[in-house]
């Protein structure tokens, strides 16, 4: 990757609003000459690493605001360069005259990301640990941070570098017993190939289990309550959020649009969405609402489809949208809601959902909730996470590690065929370890780079 020459950067570090103190930033080659230009220290010298206190000044020496820098020399900063954190009051006013002070003595306005992008480009760290900085930031659970800082901390590197060095090993093995045929060089049995491959493919296997769950973590899951009207779908939204968010009366179709609502459910972010109750629209309202049903439990993760436990039967329009969600092809959950009134439904044969988990729950009582709130972790793959030390790869990480996968099957087929070509195994070798390199920033472009960090927030 050709990288072009290094600027001096400055951003506001801190969330913009009011606040007692307010962060900038500054990293790049002309770090200390910019800070001799706008900070007047009681000491004529910004000694590294320690706290100095002073003015920063506007271009004829007039005071801006009081401030406190840290100056960092590189490599022992944040970026691996040149670097330095200036506090000031908290004042949005201040903080854009203090940044426009700063591009006035020679930075420039950071990039998204820029400052971790170049914390990676500088080796302080691999890309994993720079896409945990953002998931740090924008983590909303306990949960998702502490997967997040695990990650920061390597744990997802430790399990792949790992398996790229192997590949590599093999790959050079491989290569070997073409180039050195004929000379007393280490080469690899066919056998003894096979079973090294098929390890990492199982370690590979391991980590993809985990990407739905990660998607999960990082965006939320999207839970939609469907059913027809009146079987307790709104009490039952009310119950699992803990409060009373959607109004519930004894009156059919009382919910005439979709309600939406965030949770927390064993530190997972559950997007909870309440839907009117599907049925033959009586009004035109009434039928946006429904219209509007539907596409929730198109677009969600995992459905709920409530049932009244107590009702004699299943009606034509509950079969039918139990077919609807049979087609989805997505987790479902049949919930038996007004348990508390006896259960006297029963299932017929040609039930569409036939062989979907289903649980008996009373949403008046709370009986049946609680492994209601274990069955919908269990089936995002979320049972146990919060016990923590568990790796959840993302979105980006599972593309790659299925085209290792990809790769690493096609290996293995090869190697058990009755051909067998040196040349052509190691193109195998070599997708798969690229593939894996990607994950981890040894093998990647400044495009993917760029998508990258460009969902972090300028300052970091």
């Amino acid at each position: 990757m050709v990288e072009k020459k290094r600027d001096t950067i400055a951003a506001i570090a801190t969330p913009y609003g009011e606040s007692a103190i307010g962060v900038l930033r500054l990293s790049g080659p002309d770090t200390l000459e910019i800070l001799k230009k706008v900070f007047r220290g009681r000491s004529g010298r910004l000694k590294p690493r320690f706290a100095h206190y002073g003015l920063i000044v506007d271009e004829g020496g007039e005071p801006i605001d009081e401030a406190v820098v840290v100056y960092y020399k590189g490599p022992h900063s944040y970026t691996g360069e040149d670097m330095a954190e200036i506090s000031v009051h908290g004042n949005p006013i201040i903080l854009k005259k203090v940044l426009e002070r700063l591009l006035s003595a020679g930075a420039r306005l950071a990039e998204p990301g820029e400052f971790t992008k170049r914390a990676f480009l500088n080796g302080k760290l691999d890309l994993t640990q720079a896409e945990a900085v953002a998931e740090l930031i924008s983590a909303k659970t306990d949960l998702a941070r502490r997967l997040a800082l695990n990650q920061l901390r390597g744990a997802l590197s430790k399990e792949i570098k790992p398996l790229r060095d192997e590949l590599l090993t093999l790959h050079a093995l491989v290569e070997s017993s073409i180039e050195f045929e004929e000379e007393d060089i280490p080469t690899i049995e066919r056998e003894e190939l096979k079973g090294r491959l098929e390890r990492i493919l199982e370690r590979v296997n391991r980590l993809l289990e985990t990407a739905k769950a990660g998607k999960y973590l990082r965006r939320g899951l999207k839970l939609a309550i469907v059913g027809r009207p009146n079987v307790g779908k709104s009490s039952l939204f009310n119950k699992l959020l803990g409060q009373e968010r959607a109004i519930v009366t004894s009156v059919e179709g009382t919910t005439r649009d979709y309600l939406e609502e965030t949770l927390s459910l064993g530190g997972v972010p559950i997007r909870l969405v309440d839907t009117a109750g599907i049925r033959k629209a009586t009004d035109e309202v009434e039928k946006i609402g429904i219209e509007r049903s539907l596409r929730q439990l198109e677009e969600a993760d995992l459905v709920l489809f409530v049932l009244d436990a107590s009702a004699q039967g299943l009606t034509p329009e509950e079969l039918e949208l139990a077919e609807k969600i049979a087609r989805l092809n997505k987790p479902v959950l049949v919930v038996l809601n007004k348990a508390d009134l006896g259960r006297r439904l029963e299932l017929p044969e040609n039930f569409p959902l036939k062989g979907v988990p289903t649980l008996a729950v009373s949403a008046k009582t709370g009986e049946g909730i609680e492994e209601l709130k274990d069955r919908i972790l269990e089936e995002a793959g979320l049972k146990g996470a919060a016990e923590g030390g568990q790796i959840y790869v993302s979105v980006r990480h599972g593309e790659l590690l299925r085209r290792a996968k990809a790769a690493l099957e096609n290996a293995l087929e090869y190697l058990r065929s009755d051909f067998y070509s040196p040349e052509i195994l190691m193109l195998d070798l070599r997708e798969a370890t690229d593939a894996l390199g990607e994950i981890v920033g040894e093998v990647t472009t400044e495009d993917v780079l760029g998508q990258i960090f460009s969902t972090f927030c300028i300052g970091k």
